[in-house]
């Protein structure tokens, strides 16, 4: 699957940032992304692809599932969200926050943490999501308004 990240022209004039995922069978699903949000969906890339997890967001979206319905209340959702999934959710929001935070003690958040979480991460495993997660920082932030970026992401 292919994960098109494109820069909003201006967040403020309703041109935001947008994610659009191409399946390998060619089928589309996007959205506009709140302002920021960008660097959550970074943090699945990188912990999916890392982990090699297949049932969380973006492997979720490469077998079928609609973005947009991941925003659905539980109820009306046309889907449950799978256990890989909701384990993912803690250790992409420890990765965002040491990452984006610049936290002092950043091994610290993991270390106190680690314990909560339901899946095991290895040092040499934080260190690859580490600098992943920067490296895809970076080439946002170089990003001019209107020019994408495109990730691969396979299941």
């Amino acid at each position: 699957m292919l994960i098109r990240f494109k820069k909003g022209k201006h967040q403020w004039k309703h041109k935001p940032d947008t994610l659009t995922c191409v399946r390998d069978d060619g089928s589309v699903t996007w959205t506009h992304l709140h302002s920021g949000f960008v660097h959550h969906d970074f943090a699945h890339y990188v912990v999916e692809t890392t982990l090699g997890f297949e049932n969380a967001f973006f492997g979720l979206v490469a077998k079928g599932y609609n973005i947009l319905d991941f925003n659905e209340p539980k109820a009306t959702r046309p889907f449950e969200i799978p256990r890989e999934a909701m384990n993912t959710e803690p250790i992409v929001s420890l990765l965002q926050s040491e990452v984006l935070d610049g936290e002092a003690d950043r091994e610290g958040l993991f270390r106190d943490h680690s314990a909560s979480l339901s899946v095991s991460v290895t040092d040499a495993q934080l260190e690859i999501m580490r600098q992943k997660m920067r490296e895809l920082l970076g080439r946002w932030h170089n990003l001019q308004p209107g020019e994408s970026m495109t990730l691969h992401f396979k299941i």
